[in-house]
């Protein structure tokens, strides 16, 4: 009997990219605008639960309003409108709603304040989860750069109405550190290298880790003149950071000029400062070569590669 082989793996919910959707907007959503989104939905529920009267249960419509600041503003502001929308409750139908006898409505109370204060902190807590794992995709745990894919997000967000400096960096000598002496001392450098280029760039400008000893950076420049300016001195800093290190590494920087425009730097921006990383290591250690989209076919004395500069490293 014949058939089909089945997927192993499972299929994508069709609404899965919807709600991704909807906990990032409201998860980039400012506090101003979640009180101001939470006081009309109180305000809202409370109208709409007065006109039908007490025998139509909101319940759940109000623990998911009182989800919405927990999420969106923190833990406080998730009890205290949990809290206010129990007491517009008590408000809107009065003691009578609830079931005759103190004891009943001490208990009914009570466990109203329990469900509030559960959801609340479930929502808090996921929240944070949340956070703490959006950070580690955005950051390299070992160096704490970005990662390239927070590298191409911050980079896009810029609308670049100047020039701009895209820098490929390879550090040389690296896997003989590794080698020599172990990959503990290979990743104190590293991390020594990343903290000394932080406190040489503004915060403004991107720096990513794409690879072992790899680095992006991308600085934003008044003019053409002030980006080879910036590329120097930024090459030159970082190999004096480096040699602050107790071992051999320098680095290799490839910088493509960017014009201004509509904003971002394109895998093909990155794949060109590659390739200007790799004639900038074919002429020796710690060498800069600084290009343009115009100008890298044919600027300099050596061609540009007929592979790319990762094809070509790894053919090596």
């Amino acid at each position: 009997m014949t058939g089909s082989r089945s997927n192993p793996l499972p299929s994508r919910w069709a609404g899965e990219a919807l709600l991704d959707a909807l906990i990032g907007s409201a998860t980039r959503i400012s506090p101003a605008r979640a009180w101001t989104l939470t006081a009309a939905a109180v305000l809202l529920a409370a109208a709409v639960s007065r006109a039908l009267g007490p025998d139509v249960w909101f319940g759940p419509i109000y623990l998911l309003i009182i989800c919405f600041p927990a999420w969106t503003i923190g833990l406080r502001a998730g009890f205290a409108v949990g809290f206010f929308c129990a007491g517009i409750s008590i408000l809107t139908h009065g003691i009578n709603a609830y079931p005759v006898g103190e004891a009943a409505i001490a208990w009914n109370l009570a466990m109203r304040v329990l469900a509030v204060a559960i959801i609340v902190l479930l929502v808090g807590g996921f929240r944070r989860s949340y956070d703490r794992e959006w950070q580690r995709a955005r950051r390299d745990e070992l160096t704490g750069a970005l990662s390239k894919q927070a590298f191409h997000e911050q980079v896009a967000a810029t609308r670049r109405r100047e020039w701009a400096i895209l820098a490929y960096v390879d550090l040389d000598g690296f896997k003989l550190v590794n080698d020599r002496h172990g990959h503990a001392a290979g990743d104190e450098a590293l991390r020594a290298f990343a903290s000394g280029v932080r406190e040489h760039i503004r915060a403004a400008d991107a720096f990513a880790r794409i690879g072992g000893d790899e680095f992006l950076l991308f600085l934003p420049a008044r003019d053409e003149s002030e980006g080879r300016h910036m590329a120097e001195r930024l090459h030159d800093r970082m190999n004096a950071v480096l040699a602050l290190t107790p071992y051999p590494i320098r680095c290799s920087t490839g910088v493509l000029l960017l014009e201004p425009g509509a904003g971002g730097a394109t895998e093909a921006d990155i794949d060109l400062a590659d390739r200007l990383m790799y004639q900038a290591k074919l002429e020796g250690r710690a060498a800069l070569r600084i290009g343009t989209r115009a100008t890298l076919p044919t600027d300099g004395h050596r061609e540009r590669p007929a592979l790319t500069a990762q094809a070509q490293r790894r053919a090596a």
